[in-house]
């Protein structure tokens, strides 16, 4: 099959009807071989040929022509021909004459007359040949196109219908128009039969198949995209998945932390509280070592500090002896030692730091 760049290249002028072919057969491609056959339908021709001392009834399908009946030039069997017609049911009806009659011209015509090529030719028909539009049938064929001189090579194929006009008729009166009208030997699909006069021969066939061939693409279509759409869906779910793990995680990770802080808080905690003795044994520490001459007005601990206030006998050795604890270090007089009047003692105030000695 074709690739669409291939299309463009042998067509440059493509329009939406080749690349909706194109696009129709790559998909139809994919069907069993007996679906595609039925959906294209019968390509069977069936041609009356007009020859010089008969009429001959062939079956042209599949590039192959094979002649069915041999009939009397002068006194054709329209009853035979009508009997051949219901029995091959032909995908077209085709007259042929033979190109002796027809006249043929090759024109240069401008690029633009393409998209009118029938009209422009009609209009210059009297002027092209000695016959009036009216008077022939004709059709005309592209040869070349010449976009740089904007420019077309253009075949002129003209019968006139005096040739044909008693053959035509005869078929009409059989309720047997033709779909076509060709002259031997010319080119391929050219039909010199005006567009009004060509039956609409199997119109609801046709739109039967149409529409046949429009739901076989959609269930192609939807064969081939379902699975991307899994996968799609799958991919999303995948990803609100990994979202949703990630989240997860942070949130384990931030209790992991708030862990971490407790953890650390209550260590924390707990080596102050071995680095920092009780208040009891504070108390019973310093009750033991202080002198019997010595008693305290005052005892305050904040934090890791102690702070005693009172008198003593002999307030200069208390430093020396506060030191000498395993519970204190760093003592020391925060203002001057003085008399008391009253009792003869001094008067002091000792710092001391809290904390066991290794």
């Amino acid at each position: 099959m074709l690739s669409l760049s291939q299309v463009l290249k042998i067509n440059p002028r493509l329009n939406w009807s080749a690349a909706w072919r194109w696009w129709r057969e790559g998909l139809l491609a994919w069907l069993p071989v007996g679906v595609r056959r039925w959906l294209a339908g019968s390509a069977r021709r069936l041609v009356l040929a007009v020859e010089d001392d008969a009429c001959v009834l062939a079956r042209e399908e599949a590039g192959r022509t094979q002649e069915l009946e041999r009939l009397d030039r002068s006194a054709p069997d329209w009853k035979a021909i009508a009997d051949w017609f219901r029995t091959e049911r032909p995908r077209q009806w085709v007259l042929r004459v033979p190109a002796s009659q027809a006249l043929t011209r090759v024109l240069t015509l401008p690029l633009v007359a393409e998209k009118n090529l029938r009209q422009v030719a009609g209009f210059e028909m009297d002027r092209l040949t000695p016959f009036a539009a009216a008077q022939v049938y004709y059709d005309a064929a592209v040869l070349e196109r010449q976009p740089e001189s904007r420019r077309l090579r253009v075949e002129l194929t003209v019968l006139p219908r005096t040739a044909v006009e008693p053959v035509l008729a005869h078929l009409r009166q059989q309720g047997l128009p033709p779909d076509a009208l060709e002259v031997a030997g010319d080119r391929p699909h050219l039909n010199l039969l005006p567009p009004e006069q060509r039956p609409h021969r199997g119109l609801w066939d046709r739109r039967w198949r149409a529409a046949v061939v429009v739901v076989s693409l959609m269930l192609v279509l939807a064969a081939v995209a379902l699975p991307i759409w899994q996968q799609r869906a799958l991919v999303l779910e995948a990803i609100a998945r990994v979202d949703q793990a990630q989240k997860t995680a942070h949130q384990a990770l931030a209790l992991r932390d708030q862990l971490d802080k407790t953890l650390e808080s209550s260590r924390m905690l707990a080596r102050k509280k071995q680095s920092v003795p009780a208040r009891v044994d504070l108390l019973r520490e310093l009750t033991v070592i202080l002198p019997d001459d010595t008693w305290l007005e005052r005892l305050q601990i904040k934090g890791d500090s102690v702070q005693l206030i009172g008198q003593s006998g002999k307030a200069s050795a208390l430093v020396g002896i506060v030191e000498a604890s395993n519970w204190f270090n760093g003592a020391g007089f925060t203002s001057p030692v003085t008399t008391d009047p009253r009792t003869g003692k001094e008067r002091f105030v000792l710092n001391a730091r809290i904390g066991r000695e290794p």
